[in-house]
């Protein structure tokens, strides 16, 4: 089991294996990354730690440049979990922390996290104004005890994965083509809050979940599954505003489209899966017209669904 560490807490007393990045969707490169982490880990026979940063260095330091977070920090480190990482250190990334010089922050893992081998992608850069790359931290690894090893990146038909072309794919809705890059379906880890019981009241009852204001997600219905208490069940998905209900407060609704009758307490977390966008967020003008609308949103949902890969 994954043990969460923070900076005012680091009980690390053992050699590890790390590895260092922002890890925004765990997406098919990161993952070459953590599968080197855990085959290292488990052939030297130390501990595993993945250092990781929230909120994303670039909206501290460069918020006018930040555009949007391809997942939260719960889905981020329910991931990192099932890579059997022993150790996940997650950074409020501030001033501060960026002010490290290179050299600084390499003593920092050896010191503070014990770490004799060190996996980065060939184009990390680290410390302040990113001054350290891979070939400094080799040199100067060395010469601390840190032996460094540059990752090259996964190419998808000659194009490098990467973050960056993640989130303008989600912008889009297009979650189908997300998938090829994710590995797996696109998926968010949520905490259930109580809804205001409209959709209920019109014979569609959602699960409501509160999502942070940051998501890359194009706003919109979808297609997908939830998996509850490690149950999965297809359903219809809102995210958005709800411009009929409210129209100013962002949410996220999941409508059950098999049989479910359990009741959910605040405060659980579901993970929510999208596999297709079926339609723009609209405003009706009548809660009627919602009514028809999700009718048929639920028709498209099976549809779109009975083709659709089952998370696991």
């Amino acid at each position: 089991m994954s043990q969460i560490l923070s900076l005012y807490d680091l009980k690390v007393e053992n050699d590890t294996v790390c590895t260092i990045g922002n890890f925004d969707g765990i997406h098919i490169g990161h993952q070459k990354i953590l599968n080197i982490l855990r085959e290292e880990s488990q052939r030297s026979s130390i501990s595993s730690v993945v250092v990781t940063f929230y909120p994303h260095p670039r909206k501290v330091l460069f918020p006018q440049n930040f555009k949007c977070s391809i997942v939260n920090l719960e889905t981020k480190v329910y991931l990192l979990k099932q890579f059997s990482v022993d150790y996940i250190l997650t950074v409020d990334f501030n001033e501060k922390f960026y002010s490290k010089t290179a050299k600084e922050f390499m003593d920092f893992l050896k010191e503070r996290l014990r770490c004799r081998v060190l996996i980065v992608g060939k184009d990390w850069k680290f410390g302040q104004n990113k001054e350290g790359d891979v070939e400094f931290a080799k040199e100067y690894g060395e010469q601390i005890g840190i032996e460094v090893k540059g990752i090259e990146d996964v190419v998808l038909e000659d194009e490098r994965i990467s973050s960056t072309k993640i989130r303008g794919l989600l912008a889009e809705g297009k979650v189908r083509e997300v998938r090829e890059l994710l590995g797996r379906n696109y998926f968010l880890r949520e905490r259930v809050v109580r809804g205001n019981q409209i959709g209920r009241s019109i014979g569609f009852p959602t699960i409501n979940l509160k999502p942070g204001e940051d998501l890359c997600l194009k706003k919109g219905v979808y297609a997908g599954f939830i998996q509850i208490d490690g149950k999965v069940y297809s359903a219809v998905i809102n995210y958005g505003y709800r411009p009929t209900v409210d129209g100013k407060s962002l949410f996220m609704e999941a409508h059950v489209i098999e049989s479910f009758k359990q009741e959910l307490s605040q405060g659980s977390f579901v993970n929510v899966y999208f596999c297709e966008f079926i339609r723009e967020e609209l405003k009706f003008e009548s809660v009627e017209k919602l009514k028809e609308q999700i009718e048929m949103d639920v028709v498209k949902s099976r549809e779109v669904l009975f083709y659709a890969d089952y998370p696991v």
